[in-house]
């Protein structure tokens, strides 16, 4: 018979990189993998139909980019985001959507901030009690809630500083910033490419994003309320904050100022969980104990395989179930 230390505390979904399009299959950006558009479309049917049958989990986390950016160029947006989000109905979980470069091909923030994809204002229960946390903008989309006592989890907004598609308006002083920082760092005509770019100097392209001074003030001080609480914390974004963990290409502009936080709190968080790099990635940052982990993009996975799992939490470990190419693991 399993013991109550056997089962877990509460147990949470995770996916990332659907990218549905009603599109034929074609390559990738870089004319390295092949996408599976339209498969996609069944392979998160798959994956939530699985969560109902286990009948364990409280909630899932979306990391980003549910559907493709070349929805655009066929006016059907619309369209491909009602699909993703009608594998989603009537589901007995909870639903937190990240959002990623793809969102913002598709949509403006303001039209995200009225969709089934803004899952903020739940449970932002540390920032709606406690005076010292600091007031997030308008149109953030970083948030923090507790599934469970004792532990929180914190969703960040990786593109908050950000050029890409149409989510920040062009006299935003968030996009200005994104395009400092770029044409700083990348001379190409093609904001795109890494093309004389060297190391994690690669990150500097259009598809990646920054966090503002806001947020990683928040960040900090929301960690430290964990900390007078006694809770263990998880951290989720579209975007890898260690050059270890993912291609370098796709690290957060500013990743070093997200890791010198997670070194600060290192004794309160546990992992971050991102998507963006389709090949997924895996570090162990032994020297803060963080669990690094970034999924593969179902987006890339053939018909017969998938990219999903199921992560168990317990009080001296995270025990992650995966299906197809996301590798299962113990994270102690």
């Amino acid at each position: 018979m399993a013991t109550t230390e056997e089962r877990p505390l509460f147990s949470f979904g995770i996916i990332a990189d659907v990218q549905y399009g009603d599109l034929d299959d074609a390559m990738n950006f870089t004319q390295t993998k092949k996408r599976y558009y339209r498969n996609a479309l069944y392979l998160l049917r798959e994956a939530v139909q699985h969560w109902k049958e286990e009948n364990r989990i409280q909630f899932v986390l979306q990391l980003g980019d549910i559907i493709d950016g070349f929805n655009t160029r066929r006016k059907n947006s619309e369209n491909a985001l009602q699909a993703v989000l009608k594998e989603f109905q009537g589901v007995p979980f909870g639903l937190h959507h990240i959002w990623g470069n793809h969102e913002f091909y598709n949509f403006s923030r303001s039209y995200l901030m009225k969709s089934p994809l803004f899952t903020g204002p739940e449970s932002q229960d540390i920032a709606s009690n406690l005076k010292e946390v600091v007031k997030k903008e308008a149109d953030a989309v970083y948030y923090d809630f507790s599934p469970y006592n004792g532990y929180r989890f914190v969703i960040l907004d990786n593109y908050d500083i950000s050029m890409c598609g149409i989510g920040r308006d062009k006299d935003s002083p968030q996009y200005k910033k994104a395009g400092e920082i770029l044409r700083q760092m990348n001379k190409n005509e093609e904001l795109n490419s890494p093309d004389g770019l060297f190391g994690v100097d690669r990150r500097f392209v259009l598809f990646n994003g920054g966090m503002g001074e806001e947020q990683l003030q928040w960040l900090r001080e929301t960690l430290e309320v964990a900390r007078q609480r006694g809770e263990k914390v998880v951290i989720s974004g579209h975007v890898p904050v260690h050059p270890n963990s993912c291609y370098v290409m796709c690290l957060l502009w500013n990743y070093q100022d997200v890791l010198n936080i997670l070194q600060d709190f290192s004794d309160v968080v546990l992992a971050y969980f991102s998507g963006h790099d389709h090949g997924g990635g895996y570090h162990f940052d032994s020297g803060n104990e963080i669990h690094h982990v970034t999924l593969p993009g179902v987006i890339e996975v053939p018909p017969g395989s998938n990219a999903f799992g199921t992560v168990d939490v317990f009080s001296d470990r995270l025990v992650m179930h995966g299906v197809g190419q996301l590798e299962s693991r113990v994270m102690k």
